[in-house]
């Protein structure tokens, strides 16, 4: 165990700010945690499902085994922050700003990062049923050995964006694909559907 102070997010200080605390094995349902601070935080085997997280941030921090069957964070900030082994249903964290973040195994049924900025993130080693990145703005983001069953881009602006670790089952707004790197496989794969978003009859 790691020696830091305890944190119970049932009972946060009123400024909203959390910093060097260990949260283990909380269950923070129904909590509201809007616009709430946390710093070189630690948190295992969390439960936020219910938690309202609008506006919170989380820097420095270390997250394993998260659980959620609804994850509810838009415009959140996650900055030098790992989570691994994340169980979630949804995760709603459209107009996020996510930068250095390692998300390291787990499987998520949807990841709703519509109109989020990210830039340097890693997913490794996930399982997401459904990804909408639409409207995102992403830099320097890389996928390593990860399974997506759609992914949406709709609107995205991509920046070295790297996919050729992802394994995808579908996908929608191929226009959003310019600027990022594919396999020649994964070309292969997607060749009807940059056809027919060229207008290209293939006889």
């Amino acid at each position: 165990m790691e020696n830091r102070p305890s944190g119970d997010l049932t009972g946060l200080d009123l400024d909203g700010r959390s910093e060097g605390l260990l949260f283990d094995s909380d269950d923070a349902d129904g909590q509201d945690l809007e616009d709430t601070v946390f710093t070189d935080c630690t948190f295992r085997r969390v439960s936020l499902m219910g938690a309202e997280l609008n506006r919170a941030s989380f820097g420095n921090c270390d997250f394993t085994d998260l659980s959620a069957a609804a994850l509810r964070a838009p415009d959140s900030g996650w900055w030098n922050t790992r989570l691994a082994r994340t169980r979630i249903g949804s995760a709603e964290l459209h107009g996020a700003s996510l930068r250095a973040v390692l998300l390291d195994g787990g499987k998520v049924d949807l990841v709703n990062l519509r109109g989020a900025k990210l830039k340097d993130v890693i997913f490794r080693s996930m399982i997401i049923d459904e990804l909408d990145l639409g409207a995102v703005q992403a830099e320097r983001v890389a996928f390593q050995d990860c399974r997506i069953g759609m992914l949406s881009l709709h609107g995205a602006k991509l920046k070295d964006v790297d996919l050729r670790g992802a394994a995808l089952a579908g996908l929608s707004g191929v226009g959003g694909l310019r600027g990022a790197t594919i396999g020649e496989l994964q070309l292969q794969d997607l060749a009807p559907l940059l056809a027919s978003e060229a207008g290209l009859r293939v006889l």
